[in-house]
């Protein structure tokens, strides 16, 4: 179980306790300010009944005690007048307690409610077991220390405080409670003395407060801006399927609570990369999500992020860090490890996916808002971005990016996959470095055509030129060279000689969503990655099942990631892929327990975005004329029109008897369809022609009637040409 608001995050098992696992305590940026906490009814650990996540700040648990005392002839209870009783004289089931943990960007409070709901007077203790280790969040993972210092424990009536003694890194953790407790003389456990009349119910209440010498917002104001930032969500119905609504609901929810809080206000909303493992910020995350969720908050979250990522921009070379010059960080950390250099993780450079991305995502913050300050702020730093890609991430001037790690605890992968085996030969040997891997060489592509865009709208047409011609030429080469014959596929990478590793991987669809796919080779694609080697039902693995490496629990080599699953349809693409995209979507909807019923294409959604009455866009019209300026054809970015593909391979689709059947459905409804506007045309030409009898008679009496009789058949005759009979509305 775990809750987290801010740096605060909590980790308990599934009692509600925390000292029984590895990662299970309290921590406050990364640094681990308890790591235990046990609730102990005279001495003894209460019966758990149910434990729950209330929402993602809050955890509740729910106990009695004592559990059953003595078995009889009523199941789980007394079977005669008796009243089974514990060693102490308490009846069974007499007392229930319930936990609840509330967390805050400024600490924890946690309140104990117990009730006796026996008929007799119940007399006992009330204890918190408590201690802390100050570990970093990556060495309670590990299980392992790096640094460590004698942890002080002192206390007065009100409080006890935990200080962590290390030169290098002051930390403590205070635990306020009311004054009725007792500490003993370790200052590890906190006693009440409890005495409860039948019905009666008293509560207990601790406050966590982490400390240290950093400097933290203010926890009002950063709660206050949360909720203003949540309010201004677009609201998003769907009448026909609640349970849809229900679960994209909870995931909003989720959305909410990951702000990191931490830095300048304007820093705030940059949001975290994932609970429990990783409360931190890291670049591509932070900006992946922020673009996928600009349709709730207009981009609010996105355009933190991208200031955050700005104001840490690689200034030199630094080899422990794998900062250049232009480069944006792959991880921010704020634990211990990282704060005494322990590792490089306080700003670390070494990815070649954030870079890029920051591009991309820049260019849908200005697709959402219009907002030109906000093009201007972010400028330099994408301008940077492109011209470290051109002259440093091309580490050989073959014209594709590769990666190679300098730092001696850096991470050796760079691209999406940033695993240490992510990328294997087809025998299952790891690919050393420099590797250059296909979904950033789409990266790239695209960050230079929404270069390219941005460049136009801001009226530096040149430069918008000198953007798509790289593109083009990018996309010629990475067609002629990247595609295997043996495979029929997308190579996954090049090793050092520049031979192809030919593993068919979920990195394609990388590359397809970016649209550097050549497009006479979009249906093989498609349908490869929908092939049943790799599409698995919930989504498209990351390593193909025929791969002799293949591990449908390893991080990079089979498994399913969803945020792959949602980059891939919805990113822009040269093709309307609406039947893969709806069949990714699906498999990804269907991983989520609580949801049944999947919606289907025919659902009406409503989307309701809050915008700022100053807020711009720009039109079709508009979008096409700055392409036009600049050689991009209008055709092929703005209004495709290819069918839509996807699934199996065609072959697959021609012998398969389902698909044989289902396309005989298919044709049957469609000439229904046809039979039924024929007649619907028909009826609709007769009523037509019974209203023009009269008019026609009121001509011929009347010449001035007769030429509007006229001007009418015409117009009418003229705009019948244009009809579409299938889009006839029966009704």
């Amino acid at each position: 179980m775990h809750a987290w608001a801010g740096g605060s995050l909590l980790v308990t098992d599934a009692r509600g306790s925390c000292g029984s696992l590895p990662l299970s305590g309290y921590y406050f940026r990364e640094t681990r300010h308890l790591s235990r906490l046990d609730l102990l009814i005279n001495g003894e650990r209460p019966w758990l009944c149910e434990s729950v996540r209330v929402s993602p700040r809050e955890l509740r648990f729910l106990y009695v005690y004592p559990e059953v005392a003595a078995y009889g002839g009523g199941g789980s209870g007394q079977s005669g007048d008796d009243v089974p009783r514990d060693a102490a004289g308490i009846p069974q089931r007499a007392l229930i307690v319930q936990t609840d943990c509330a967390l805050s960007p400024a600490g924890m409070h946690v309140r104990m409610h117990v009730a006796n709901h026996s008929q007799e007077r119940v007399a006992g203790t009330v204890a918190i077991e408590i201690d802390a280790d100050f570990a970093d969040i990556q060495e309670a993972q590990g299980r392992s220390r790096e640094q460590a210092a004698k942890v002080a424990a002192a206390h007065d009536e009100r409080a006890l405080v935990f200080e962590y003694r290390h030169p290098q890194l002051p930390r403590s953790t205070a635990i306020v409670t009311p004054p009725a407790g007792a500490w003993d003389p370790s200052g590890r456990r906190l006693t009440w003395t409890l005495a409860l009349d039948p019905g009666a119910a008293r509560a207990f209440d601790l406050s966590i407060e982490p400390r240290s010498a950093d400097p933290e917002p203010d926890a009002a104001a950063c709660t206050a801006h949360v909720a203003r930032w949540r309010d201004s969500f677009a609201r998003v119905t769907c009448p026909s399927n609640r349970q849809f609504e229900a679960v994209l609901a909870a995931n909003v929810d989720d959305l909410a609570s990951l702000p990191l809080l931490h830095g300048p206000q304007d820093e705030w909303l940059a949001l975290q990369a994932g609970m429990p493992l990783y409360p931190a910020f890291f670049g591509r995350d932070a900006v992946t999500v922020g673009w996928q969720a600009a349709m709730l908050d207009g981009g609010q979250a996105l355009d933190a992020a991208l200031t955050r990522l700005g104001r840490h921009q690689g200034q030199r070379d630094d080899d422990w860090r794998d900062e250049q010059p232009g480069r944006i960080p792959y991880q921010m950390r704020l634990g211990p490890l990282a704060r005494l250099n322990l590792n490089p993780y306080e700003a670390y450079y070494a990815d070649f996916a954030s870079p890029l991305m920051f591009v991309i995502a820049l260019a849908n913050l200005f697709a959402w808002t219009g907002d030109s300050t906000a093009l201007d702020r972010h400028w330099d730093t994408a301008r940077r971005i492109l011209d470290w890609a051109r002259d440093r991430g091309d580490r050989d001037g073959d014209g594709y990016l590769e990666y190679v790690t300098r730092s001696s605890k850096g991470t050796k992968n760079q691209g999406w996959k940033d695993s240490g085996d992510a990328i294997v030969y087809d025998d299952g040997r790891v690919v050393e470095p420099p590797i250059a891997t296909c979904e950033l060489q789409g990266y790239w592509y695209a960050a230079q055509q929404l270069m390219a865009l941005l460049c136009m709208a801001t009226g530096a047409t040149g430069d918008g030129r000198a953007y798509v011609a790289a593109a083009d030429d990018l996309k010629a080469r990475f067609n002629r060279d990247w595609w295997s014959e043996r495979d029929q596929f997308y190579a996954l990478a090049m090793d050092p000689a520049k031979r192809l590793i030919g593993a068919p991987s979920s990195n394609v669809g990388h590359c397809l969503a970016a649209g550097i796919i050549d497009r006479s080779r979009l249906h093989a694609v498609v349908g490869r990655l929908f092939a049943p080697d790799l599409f698995s039902g919930w989504g498209v693995r990351t390593l193909t099942s025929g791969h002799s490496y293949y591990d449908p629990l390893s991080y990079h080599r089979g498994s399913v990631w969803a945020v792959e699953q949602g980059d891939d349809p919805v990113r822009p693409s040269p093709v309307r892929l609406r039947r893969a995209g709806a069949r990714s979507g699906r498999g990804a909807l269907r991983s989520r327990p609580a949801l049944s019923a999947v919606p289907h294409s025919g659902d009406h959604r409503r989307v309701l975005p809050r915008r700022a009455a100053d807020a711009g866009c720009v039109s079709a019209g508009e979008r096409a004329a700055a392409l036009e300026r600049v050689g991009l054809p209008v055709d092929r970015a703005v209004a495709p029109r290819h069918r839509p593909v996807g699934g199996p391979s065609s072959a697959h689709r021609r012998s398969d008897p389902a698909a044989v059947a289902a396309r005989r459905r298919r044709a049957r409804h469609a000439g229904r369809r046809r039979h039924r506007d024929a007649a619907l045309l028909a009826v609709r030409r007769r009523l037509v022609a019974r209203r023009r009898r009269p008019a026609a008679r009121d001509a011929s009496r009347d010449p001035a009637a007769a030429a509007r009789v006229d001007r009418g058949r015409r117009g009418r005759s003229h705009r019948r040409g244009d009809r579409n009979i299938a889009g006839l509305n029966p009704l």
